[in-house]
C-alpha cells in the first residue's frame, strides 16, 4: 500500500503540471478542494460510525491543530508547490519537495521526542543526495565536466 501511495504521489505533479498549462493555481486548488469534499462525503456515507464519536470528542485544541495543519500543509504548501511546479520541471519540483523527511525527522525529534538513529540520519543524507542528483538532471549537464575526467 505504501508503494502504491508513493506511485500516486509521483503521479500528482505530472497531472498538476498538465493542468497548470490551462488553469490558474488558485482555480486548481478550488477544483481539488471541491472534488475532495465530494469524495469525503461519499466516504462518510459508508463509514460514518467514527465520525459521530469523533465529533463528540473534538475540543478547541484539536480544532486549532486541524486548522493549523490544513492552513500550512494543505493550503500554503500546495499553493507554493503549484507556483514552483508551473515554472520548473515536474521531477525537479517533486524531488525538492521530497526533502521533507529531513524536516520530519527533526520536528519529530523536537516535538514528539522520537528517537533518531544512525540509520535515520543516513536515510536523510541519502534523500538529500538523491534530491541533489535529481536536481542536476539537466540536459546541459555533462558528467565528465562535473567529475573532471581526464
Amino acid at each position: 500500500m505504501s508503494l502504491f501511495t508513493s506511485f500516486l504521489w509521483g503521479l500528482s505533479p505530472v497531472i498538476q503540471k498538465h493542468l497548470l498549462q490551462k488553469f490558474d493555481k488558485r482555480s486548481l486548488m478550488l477544483f481539488y478542494a471541491s472534488a475532495n469534499i465530494i469524495f469525503i462525503t461519499m466516504l462518510i456515507c459508508f463509514f460514518n460510525n467514527n465520525l459521530y464519536s469523533d465529533i463528540k470528542t473534538i475540543n478547541t485544541y484539536d480544532i486549532f491543530l486541524i486548522s493549523t495543519y490544513t492552513f500550512f500543509t494543505i493550503f500554503m504548501a500546495n499553493l507554493i508547490f503549484l507556483e514552483v511546479l508551473k515554472y520548473n520541471n515536474s521531477h525537479e519540483a517533486a524531488a525538492i519537495e521530497g526533502i521533507y523527511p529531513f524536516f520530519t525527522l527533526l520536528l519529530a525529534y523536537l516535538f514528539l521526542k522520537e528517537k533518531i538513529t544512525a540509520f535515520g540520519i543516513l536515510g536523510v543524507i541519502l534523500v538529500v543526495l538523491g534530491v541533489i542528483c535529481i536536481s542536476m538532471n539537466d540536459t546541459n549537464f555533462k558528467l565528465e565536466e562535473f567529475i573532471v575526467i581526464r
